[in-house]
């Protein structure tokens, strides 16, 4: 397998020129970056709308694994994703990033992939991300709530009025999100960005705004502010297929839907022995085939799948921030095979373990064995 390490994002993404042919359109004020032949193909255009807001297109395809650097803290932003070709296709969904960034930025091979971004960040992250939290299911809010108290008490020392006002805090930059788990954090084990994480089919309205978007006929300021309208129909949309979500409950009945997010808790804190399927359903009070089918409209998975999800998440964790051997992380995460871990280690992050370790640690290491 090719690895190659860069020190910064800018070591394998490079200037282009807006009259790069593949463009749908371009402006002199657009920001444009290619990748390099040696690690794949294609481009990213960043569009800058008003302060704050900006739309993102990208159409690239990664031939060569590749890790990089992260600086340190990156600021707050919330990304919209809406992918048109690739893993995905015709979904969406939103990322919160809150300035926590791991050390180590790995970008796997991957195939083609076209899709379109909406990028909010200050003035505008902290209006847009409360609001989108707000369109969120009563379940959804209540993880975010829960972990916002645990940071502010953890930070401050003392419990803050409200979980709201914790999380507010948090998302005005007051506190900060932390960097690492320690292995006593009660939300150590929880992937409780799932919610946000998950894909969610796009409708047909979206697929007509982004053509609307990738056909702009205007230059300028009037493409500008074409584009700007558009985007912020774009974030409407989004919202407003979230509030029909809310509205259906995913379209489980409340104690159903909280059995799938009590079901989703048993397995995030019991990597190690985990109860079977039949086990998990009796527990929650849920039948197999429900369990199965609200673990997929929730979370958009399998409770397998989740499961492995949380083990292999916790897994990169600890390989970034503890000094364990591979071997004993993967016994922590719920693994007896330690080449069953870095196998699926390899297919969910596409390196092994230590190679990832050795590079997240220290940077580029020798190495005279395969994980």
């Amino acid at each position: 397998m090719a690895l190659q390490f860069f020190n910064q994002v800018s070591d394998y993404l490079h200037p282009g020129s807006p009259s790069d042919s593949r463009l749908f359109h371009a402006d002199p004020s657009d920001q444009i970056q290619v990748w390099s032949p040696q690690v794949g193909q294609g481009y990213t255009q960043t569009i800058p709308l008003q302060e704050g807001l900006s739309l993102v297109i990208m159409d690239y395809a990664i031939h060569s694994t590749c890790l990089s650097r992260v600086p340190g803290p990156q600021g707050r932003w919330l990304e919209l994703e809406f992918q048109m070709v690739g893993p995905g296709a015709g979904q969406s969904r939103f990322l919160p990033y809150l300035g926590s960034q791991n050390g180590l930025n790995v970008r796997p091979a991957q195939p083609p992939q076209f899709r379109v971004e909406v990028i909010c960040r200050p003035p505008l992250f902290e209006s847009y991300s409360q609001t989108l939290i707000e369109h969120m299911a009563p379940q959804d809010q209540a993880i975010l709530y829960d972990w916002a108290h645990w940071v502010h008490r953890s930070q401050r020392g003392y419990r803050a009025a409200s979980s709201q006002r914790a999380f507010g805090q948090i998302l005005q930059g007051q506190i900060a999100s932390p960097q690492a788990f320690s292995a006593d954090d009660p939300f150590e084990k929880l992937d409780f960005w799932a919610f946000g994480r998950s894909w969610r089919s796009m409708t047909a309205e979206m697929h007509q705004v982004i053509s609307q978007i990738l056909s702009c006929p205007y230059s300028g300021q009037v493409r500008r502010a074409y584009l700007e309208r558009l985007t912020l129909e774009l974030i409407a949309l989004k919202l407003k297929g979230l509030n029909h979500l809310k509205q259906l409950s995913y379209p489980l009945v409340t104690e159903d839907l909280d059995g799938i997010y009590q079901g989703a808790k048993v397995l995030a804190c019991n990597l190690n022995n985990p109860p079977s399927i039949n086990d998990l359903a009796r527990q929650v009070g849920l039948n197999r085939l429900k369990l199965n089918q609200g673990f997929h409209q929730v979370y958009g998975t399998t409770p397998f799948r989740y499961l492995r999800n949380c083990r292999l998440a916790l897994a990169r964790h600890l390989l970034t921030t503890s000094e364990f051997a591979v071997e004993t992380i993967a016994h922590q995460v719920g693994y007896t095979s330690r080449s069953n871990f870095a196998s699926a280690f390899r297919q969910q992050f596409g390196l092994n373990p230590k190679t990832f370790q050795l590079y997240s640690q220290n940077g580029p290491q020798p190495q005279s064995r395969a994980s």
